[in-house]
């Protein structure tokens, strides 16, 4: 084994910047290494339920000592191919030295910090540390408590008026002030609008499940944003995924005032409420009546199928069930929400691989039906291979590891699809793409659609 003891003060570690918003890219590089010698580069941070996560890549340096994580491709590691962020969303949360499939908790706008080792020969020489940020320096976040709302309005600096987004979780409810403010950074007045408990079973003020949640609750919300005298009343839109993008659909076709929708793993179809599982109660209501919906109706074969995934400790999946339970022809224009209504451009966005549920064949449907009903502004539906559920804002964010599957406990896995390179990378391409849809949609003119 080569004696480093000497050579441990030559080495530079240089992770720049030190300090940067969760979507900027991040260089590592070290140099005065040994031509040829091998590295292993570790990142490594503890999320919001205390849980460690790491990745890691080995190198071997250049014949002038130096590894650029940026421009080299590592010969193993947790990621393949040459990626600057590769060790940062290829993190895998670890327990008992084990890794696990699980969500990376990352709910509030505080700072993430990763930090950076260098190994040789099992010995750590060199040490740094990034700060991620999901607030600019400016970003404000005000508690919105009027009116029965519970909400996190984040505002970017300057007096405005600002255009206003409304983030809608998804059927694990709660909110994610984290995503929020990022968005607010790029200078949006972003409201993170809980509207259910789920799995945040703290958050007070809320119903506890997804099920007869009135829409009047985000007539509430649209309005109480609207009085704001650093909102523009006129440019606001709705940020939904899975169900919060079947609901963002929803309060488009439903609200005016709602001029861009951005869904991600959508559905076109009301469904049915969830608490804990899917249930046969209605999701939402309006004017004191359910938003008709698709039942949900479990068969004996599927129950059986879940069984067998469980004896047999196979990843479940839900895609197919959803699939035998699409609306037939006397059910689907009831059920379907009438996009068409929407006053303002659609963006969808969903992946080929989504094993939760099919949010691509979904959104192919949506855009049928916005075509043949002609309608008057741009829409769009961005299609990823190789994606699953889990791909895009306000839950797939740069850089931060990917959810694919979750393992609860007890031996159950839930596959949602994609691998984590796919979904990081189309984190990264989407969320690019929202940015510049918002702008568009929101500070530019708004134009009819092209035929």
């Amino acid at each position: 084994m080569m004696d480093i003891r000497g050579l441990v003060n030559a080495y530079q570690l240089v992770v720049a910047p030190r300090q940067a918003l969760v979507d900027e890219t991040v260089s590592i590089r070290v140099s005065q290494a040994l031509p040829g010698q091998k590295l292993t580069i570790r990142a490594r941070t503890i999320d919001e339920l205390d849980k460690r996560w790491q990745s890691y890549a080995v190198f071997t340096a250049d014949e002038q000592g130096v590894v650029d994580v940026g421009r080299q491709e590592p010969e193993a590691g947790s990621y393949e191919g040459v990626d600057s962020m590769g060790l940062f969303w290829s993190m895998r949360r670890v327990e008992k030295g084990k890794q696990r499939d699980a969500f990376f908790a990352k709910n509030t706008s505080a700072p993430l910090t990763v930090t950076i080792e260098i190994e040789v020969d099992g010995s750590t020489i060199a040490t740094s540390s990034v700060e991620r940020l999901f607030a600019a320096a400016g970003v404000r976040a005000i508690e919105a408590r009027e009116q029965g709302l519970v909400g996190t309005l984040f505002m970017p600096p300057g007096k405005g008026p600002h255009p206003a987004v409304i983030t809608l979780n998804g059927s694990d409810g709660g909110k994610r002030d984290s995503t929020a403010a990022l968005l607010a950074s790029h200078g949006y007045a972003v409201l993170a609008l809980a509207y259910f408990k789920g799995a945040s079973r703290k958050l007070e003020g809320v119903p506890a499940a997804l099920i007869n949640i009135p829409l009047e609750y985000f007539e509430k919300a649209i309005g109480w944003l609207q009085e704001r005298i650093d909102v523009d009343s006129e440019k606001l839109a709705v940020v939904g995924h899975s169900r919060g993008g079947e609901l963002a659909l929803l309060l488009g076709a439903t609200f005016p005032a709602i001029k861009a929708v951005v869904a991600g793993s959508p559905s076109g179809f009301v469904h049915a409420g969830i608490k804990y599982a899917p249930t046969s109660l209605p999701a939402w209501t309006y004017h004191g009546e359910a938003v008709p919906y698709l039942p949900y109706k479990s068969t004996f074969k599927e129950s059986m199928g879940f069984f067998k995934n469980f004896i047999t400790r196979t990843p479940m999946t839900m895609r197919e069930g959803f699939l035998k339970r699409m609306p037939g022809e006397g059910v689907v224009e009831k059920v379907s929400i009438p996009v068409e209504k929407t006053q303002g451009p659609i963006l969808l966005i969903a992946g080929k691989d989504d094993q939760l549920w099919p949010s691509d064949i979904y959104c192919e449907q949506v855009m049928e039906r916005l075509s043949a009903h002609k309608f008057g502004y741009a829409y769009e539906f961005l299609s990823y291979e190789g994606a699953g559920h889990f791909l895009c804002f306000p839950y797939g964010i740069p850089s931060l590891p990917p959810m694919t599957r979750l393992s609860p406990g007890g031996g159950v896995t839930i596959d949602f699809g994609g691998s984590a390179r796919a979904n990081a990378e189309t984190a990264v391409d989407s969320w690019g793409k929202i940015l510049g849809f918002l702008e568009e949609s929101l500070r530019g003119d708004i134009v009819d659609r092209v035929p």
